[in-house]
C-alpha cells in the first residue's frame, strides 16, 4: 500500500512538472513573438526614431535650463555688484547730513549785516575753512541747489511759504531760497526750503 501511494505520488509529481514545463513553453512562445515583432524593421526604426526624439527633447529641456540658470546668476551677481557700489557711493552720506547744519550757520551768519564788522582775520579764517569743507563735499560728489528764479519743483523743492506777485512770469518759481538743497551724486538728500511767487 506504501508502495500504491508512493507511485501515486510519483505520478502527481510528474504531472506538475509537466503543467511547469508546459507553462515555461508557452512564455518562450510569447518571448518569442515579443522578439520577432520588435526585429520588425520598421518597428525598430520607428523605436529608435521615438527615442532618438525624446533624447532631443531632455536635451532641449536641460539646454534651456542650464542657460536660463546662467542668466540668472549672471544677474545676480550684477546686482550685487550695483548694490555694492551703491553702498560705496553713498557711504558718506551720514557725514555729510552731519556737516550740513555748520553749512548752513555759515550761510545765516553770512547774510547777517554784521558779518563784514567783525575781525577780518577771524572772517577770513572762517571762510577758509567752510571753503575746505565746500571742496571736500564736491570730491564726494555732493552738490547744493537752489536759487531764486528756479521753477518750483516738490520733487526737489519745500514750499514754507508764498509771496504774492503780479508778474504772471514769476508764478510758481522760487522767490527765497531759506535753506538750500542738496545732492549727492544726484539723489537729492535734502530738498531746498523756499518761499514761492504766487501770481493774483
Amino acid at each position: 500500500m506504501n508502495n500504491d501511494n508512493s507511485d501515486e505520488i510519483k505520478i502527481d509529481l510528474d504531472a506538475d512538472l509537466k503543467n511547469d514545463l508546459d507553462i515555461e513553453l508557452d512564455n518562450d512562445e510569447d518571448d518569442i513573438i515579443s522578439e520577432d515583432e520588435s526585429e520588425n524593421p520598421k518597428n525598430a526604426i520607428k523605436k529608435l526614431k521615438d527615442e532618438l526624439k525624446q533624447v532631443k527633447q531632455e536635451k532641449l529641456e536641460l539646454l534651456t535650463n542650464w542657460q536660463k540658470d546662467k542668466a540668472d546668476f549672471i544677474n545676480a551677481r550684477k546686482r550685487d555688484e550695483e548694490t555694492k557700489a551703491d553702498v560705496i557711493k553713498f557711504s558718506n552720506q551720514i557725514l555729510v547730513n552731519d556737516l550740513l547744519p555748520i553749512i548752513d550757520g555759515y550761510e545765516q551768519a553770512k547774510m547777517q549785516p554784521t558779518w563784514t564788522s567783525v575781525d577780518e582775520a577771524w572772517r577770513k579764517g572762517i571762510e577758509a575753512i567752510i571753503d575746505k569743507i565746500y571742496v571736500t563735499l564736491q570730491k564726494t560728489g555732493v552738490e547744493s541747489y537752489g536759487k531764486i528764479g528756479d521753477e518750483f519743483d516738490p520733487k526737489i523743492h519745500e514750499a514754507l511759504g508764498q509771496e504774492k506777485t503780479d508778474d504772471g512770469l514769476k508764478d510758481h518759481k522760487v522767490s527765497m531760497i531759506m535753506q538750500k538743497g542738496y545732492k549727492l551724486h544726484d539723489k537729492v538728500i535734502r530738498v531746498a526750503l523756499v518761499k514761492v511767487y504766487q501770481f493774483e
